[in-house]
């Protein structure tokens, strides 16, 4: 069995993932415009209480106040009589979502400074890296910059045991390896089952549908050994998609209905120890007769959806790729097929969100540096954000 990790860099977007026997069953997303702050602690400025909800709005430097429970609050500190301006010491424990500020805790520190600023951020790929159970036998990394950062994580001994490669001039790395392709598959509706069934997940703003369909799959002994069979092997695959999608809060799976008792024991007894690889904290509800069954999922960060997509359509029901995202991603095409092409031309023909998403942006320039020309961007008003970046 193999266990490789390949990260990919560039300035605003890191990509890491772990393949187990070239299945991906790991993945990190970190934006630099979109930062995740769980775990960071600041000094916050109390901005106002709201006595009805029995909170405080806490400025801590982002675009909106944090939530601390007053309740939270330790007495040391002012308890629930702690007025506005006052300074604490906070650390964010959910991110912000829905239009909700991040929930606060107060933590307690002696001293702190009178002025609003971070004093500790964690840096989420080297606690990615470090929360790695299985023991990691090759690292493959396409910036020397964080091929530097992997070993100071791992200490001098952890960083002899494992090999780490630097590949300079790998844009398409994670094409090479087939992570993209997986990655793809993750921000789809429906996943195919190996038996031939399926399932269709619907990730919305209050809650996740997950449905699951025998499609193609046949079985010799009937409706209930098919059911039986499907839903074991969908349990499976429905945790390891929670786990990769990073999705939270309320989940309702409609499984196929199983007439026998012991088949329902044996399926919620799968599930429970599938989820059980899942490092996010969750709550299993009973399986229901029918075969519908509840959980909710601990929000950790933002979920891979919330990373790669933006919402469009009425009430932001529908999705598509995030301009910046498929800004970045024509960049690293056009760095790869330049490599393999020198005559390959210096322009970048795409919709004005993904031109205005690039314009003046540190991997533009990284890039450039990369290739030793300059790429010129234009925009194609018939482009839609759907539409591949052309090169020309």
């Amino acid at each position: 069995m193999t266990n490789e990790i390949y990260i990919d860099y560039l300035p605003g977007l890191i990509r890491a993932a772990r393949l187990v026997d070239e299945k991906l069953e790991d993945v990190l997303v970190i934006r630099s415009d979109r930062p995740q702050v769980v775990g960071n602690q600041y000094v916050g400025r109390i901005a106002g209480i709201d006595k009805g909800l029995g909170a405080a709005f806490v400025d801590v430097g982002l675009s909106q106040p944090g939530f601390l429970p007053l309740q939270d609050i330790p007495k040391s500190l002012g308890g629930q009589s702690v007025g506005e301006g006052m300074f604490l010491c906070v650390e964010a424990v959910r991110e912000a979502f829905d239009g909700k500020g991040v929930r606060l805790k107060a933590r307690l520190d002696d001293n702190i400074p009178a002025k609003v600023q971070v004093l500790k951020a964690v840096d989420r790929l080297g606690e990615w890296i470090l929360r790695q159970k299985e023991p990691i036998e090759f690292i493959e990394v396409t910036d020397a910059g964080i091929a530097q950062k992997i070993k100071s994580y791992l200490g001098g001994e952890g960083a002899n045991l494992i090999s780490i490669k630097h590949s300079a001039e790998r844009p398409d790395l994670f094409d090479v390896v087939g992570i993209e392709e997986q990655i793809e598959h993750l921000l789809e509706i429906e996943i195919p089952l190996f038996s031939g069934g399926n399932l269709l997940i619907e990730q919305g703003r209050t809650l996740t549908a997950i449905d699951v369909n025998k499609g193609s799959m046949q079985h010799n002994g009937g409706a209930e050994a098919l059911h039986y069979q499907l839903n074991l092997e969908a349990a499976g695959e429905i945790a390891r998609q929670l786990k990769l999608r990073n999705i939270a809060g309320r989940i309702v799976i409609d499984f196929p209905y199983m007439k026998f008792p012991d088949h329902r024991k044996k399926l919620q007894a799968t599930f429970k120890s599938q989820l059980k690889a899942d490092r996010v904290g969750h709550k299993l509800l009973p399986l229901y007769m029918t075969g519908l069954q509840e959980l909710t999922r601990k929000r950790a960060g933002l979920s891979l959806q919330d990373l790669l997509l933006r919402p469009v359509g009425i009430g932001g029901l529908g999705h598509e790729k995030d301009p910046a995202i498929e800004g970045l991603e024509g960049l690293r095409r056009f760095w790869a097929e330049s490599m393999r092409n020198r005559q390959v031309g210096s322009s970048i023909v795409a919709s004005r969100k993904v031109v205005q998403s690039l314009s003046g942006c540190d991997a533009l320039l990284y890039i450039e540096e990369k290739i030793g020309k300059k790429i010129n961007l234009s925009i194609d008003p018939e482009l839609s954000a759907d539409d591949r970046v052309v090169f020309e």
